[in-house]
This record gives C-alpha cells, structure tokens and sequence, in this order.
C-alpha cells in the first residue's frame, strides 16, 4: 500500500470521534485526494469541536445515523477503533466485498519501518511515554502513535529511516490488525486484567483479542511478557518470536528484567548485567514498577545504554490523569487519577499510599465485579465518596455488606468539597473512579480535566 493508491477513492469513515483519531484519518486522506464521506451515530452538536477542525471541503457528512448506502457503494471503509467488529454496518461492506481498514492498519501498511506495539489492561500509556524518555535521552528519534488522544495517521510524515516507532494499541486495533494478519516487530503486554466486558463476550475473547500483537511475529520479532500476570505467562507458551519476560521477582535462566536486592538486573543469554536501583524511583506505585521494567527491558532489547536508562527514569514521576499530583492546599494533596477505569486500576493507586488516604470514585459499569475493590476501600481509605452510576451501585452493596460507610455527591465538585471538608490536615484525596465516566462527563480525560480546574480554583 502507498499514498497514491487513495487518490479519487470513495472512503467512508465510520466514526468521527471527539479525542482526536477520526479527525485525523479525514485530514490525511483529504490531502491524498480521497473523496470522503463522515458518518457517526452521534449529532452535530456531539461533534462541534471536531467538525470546527475539519477545514476542508467537499466532505460529505451523515451525522446522527449511519446509511447502508455508504457501506455498499464506498471504494474503502476506514472505521474508529470502538467500533464493534459485528456492527450491521461493517457486515453490509463484507458482503458487498467493501474492505474495511482502521487508522491502524493503514499505518502498519504505510510505514515502512519496524514498529514496536504495546498493549496491556492498563499501564501501556506510562510504559509507552517513559520507553519514549529513554529512547530520546540516548539521542534516537522516536515516534509515539496511538498515545492518549494523538491522532495516528499524521505520525506518518515524522518517521525517518532510523526512527523508532511506538505504537500504543488497544483491543480493538488488535482485533482489526489480526484480521489483516499485522502484527508488530516489537510486541510488550504490561498485563491483562478484567476489564471491557461490557463489550466482549468474556475473558476469552478479551484475552484473545490482546493476544493479536504477537500473533504474526516471526523469529526475528521480539515480545516483552509480564511474568507475574497469569495471562501473559500463558502468552508465554505459544509466542514463536524472541520473548523477554519482567517481573518484580527474580526468576532463573530465561532471558528479561527481574528486581533483586532493589536492583534492576537484565539477562540475556545467561548473562546478567545490574541496569539501576529501584531507589531512585520517583514513579508511585508497585504497578507503576511494572510498567518501569517493561520500558527498561525494552530499552535494552533496543540497546540503549545503562546510563540513558538510569537519567531518563531518575527524572519520570509519572503522567497526566495517572496518579498525577494537582495540588496542595491547606496540607491536603489531591491526586488526579482518573485513568482508573476498572477497579483493579484503583487498588493499585490505593495501595501506592503509605497511610489510607480520601478516596473519590464510582461511575459507569464494564460488566465487572466490585467485591475485591470494596474490600481494598475498607483497607485503604479513611473517607469515601461516591459519585453516581451504575457502578456504584454494585459497589454499594459490597460495601454495605463490609459495613463500609460513604458519602455520596451528585456532581464531581460537590464531590471534592465533600472530600475536602471531611479530609484531615495531611490527608491525600485520591481521585480514581473504578469505572467509566460516561454518564457525566464526555471520557475519562474530560473527568481528569474538570478535576484539575476544580481543584485548582481552591483558595
């Protein structure tokens, strides 16, 4: 695939989006002289911001439905990752032989160097920006795609013949990508945990869909294993490329990162070489320390140098929406956390504190269990509130049964007024909802925003 191959093409794009992918997609394939046409279930009031940066014309829009027309008659489907594989629409192209691409396998078709894919239920976002950190601080060029809300196509005109590329790839990409048989030279799973479930099956398809990234490697290709995940110890088995594994433990013989005596060592071929000392660690967090050692291991899969590694981590302290600190006022630090999508992402961060801390959380359900994050809540925090939604009803009812009491709040700033006029002097307010953000706020990032500004206008 080239280019050229899209010049006088009838696209449709299927979902515009409001982070940003789909408006990139329509930007790039517009300057290549496709003929597009935009379709989203969502209004044009929905899509304001994004359509406001759009600034080309002869675009075709079909907003607030979707028409089988522009499935049967387009040239290419280019669809948004959330798409579902078994959308009516997505069959009437199959069946009117319509291929149906996604920004990401445009990408792997287009870019012609290697391409390293990092996946994992949560964590691949941290490993991803500090394995960027690293790369830079060697004196490389690296390419991020796929991370937070950056547009994908238009990394393209960035890589360069000696460019690193860091592809941050979600499920859904994977699903797409296994049905062109694409998988990345490179491959890291930080881990797999429940989570989506609200739109798979079950674990098994889940875990299936995560297990794409490697699915096509070969020989020469390398993959970067949790060795502490039970998921990813099976991926271990079945994977036909090089495999690296990290883990929190030392293990014996087989080739990775491992902490021993709080040092990171690397072996490979039986060699072992001490990388740093976990000491000088600023990232909060056990989890957080997984995420260190894939970026470490991956590193010096690439070759990087021992002393790039160890001044690009000694300077991390963690990013945006990810146990970022906001503020300090009146002795209370509040703590914006707003990636915790699932409740395993939230007994993480509550076990990142050393003493229990005001806890903020609840919002939608992924069709996922609450039991053991109630339990982590009894444990953890001092305080609780609760925002409203379907998943805080499930929590509900295991914290009644845990005799666990909570405030609840209507809105998120009622909500960090409550947690702060119930925190003590030196208390920290987390903020790390468990659960999606629909029913209030646009996604997760737009939650993490309005916390900050809420928090910031403290005095």
């Amino acid at each position: 695939m080239k280019p050229s191959d899209f010049r006088g093409k009838k696209i449709t794009i299927m979902g515009l989006g409001t982070l940003g992918g789909g408006i990139g997609v329509v930007q790039y394939l517009v300057k290549l002289g496709a003929k597009l046409t935009v379709t989203d279930l969502r209004i044009q009031k929905q899509l304001a911001p994004a359509l406001k940066k759009i600034k080309s014309k002869g675009i075709i829009y079909v907003l607030g439905k979707h028409r089988e027309q522009d499935f049967k008659n387009a040239d290419l489907i280019v669809k948004n990752p959330a798409v579902p594989k078994a959308s009516k629409y997505l069959e009437i192209a199959r069946q009117n032989n319509v291929p149906i691409e996604s920004d990401a396998t445009l990408f792997f078709q287009l870019c012609r160097i290697p391409i390293i894919g990092v996946t994992g239920t949560k964590g691949k976002t941290t490993t991803v920006a500090l394995l960027e950190k690293i790369i830079k601080r060697s004196g490389r060029h690296v390419v991020l795609v796929g991370h937070n809300q950056i547009s994908v196509l238009d990394r393209l005109n960035q890589i360069k013949k000696d460019t690193i590329v860091l592809f941050e790839l979600s499920s859904w990409r994977l699903e797409i990508l296994r049905e062109h048989k694409l998988s990345p030279h490179g491959a890291i799973v930080t881990n797999i945990a429940k989570d989506h479930l609200n739109t798979y099956s079950g674990m098994s398809e889940y875990v299936k869909a995560k297990s794409n990234i490697f699915a096509f490697q070969n020989k020469n290709d390398f993959v970067v294993l949790n060795k502490q995940n039970p998921y990813t110890q099976q991926f271990g088995k079945s994977v036909i490329s090089r495999r690296f594994w990290f883990s929190k433990v030392p293990f014996t013989e087989q080739n990775g990162v491992f902490v021993k005596n709080s040092k990171i060592v690397f072996r490979n071929m039986g060699k072992d070489n001490i990388v740093l000392s976990t000491d000088t660690l600023k990232i909060r967090g056990e989890h957080n320390l997984e995420n260190v050692l894939a970026a470490v291991l991956t590193a010096k899969i690439l070759q990087v140098p021992n002393i790039y590694i160890k001044s690009a981590i000694a300077e991390f302290s963690g990013l945006t929406d990810r146990l970022e600190f906001v503020k300090k006022y009146n002795g209370k630090s509040f703590f914006n956390d707003t990636a915790a999508t699932m409740p395993d992402a939230t007994i993480a961060a509550l076990k990142s504190f050393p003493k229990k801390v005001v806890l903020i959380a609840g919002g939608v359900d992924k069709e996922l269990s609450y039991f053991q994050l109630a339990n982590a809540i009894k444990k953890h925090a001092r305080v609780l509130v609760l925002l409203p939604g379907s998943a805080t009803e499930k929590l509900k009812l295991y914290l009644d049964k845990n005799k666990t009491s909570y405030t609840e709040s209507k809105t998120l700033q009622q909500a960090v007024e409550t947690a702060y006029n119930l925190a003590n002097e030196t208390d920290s307010i987390l903020f790390s909802p468990g659960a999606a953000s629909f029913n209030l706020f646009e996604n997760e990032f737009d939650r993490g925003e309005k916390f900050r500004k809420i928090v910031k206008k403290l005095t």
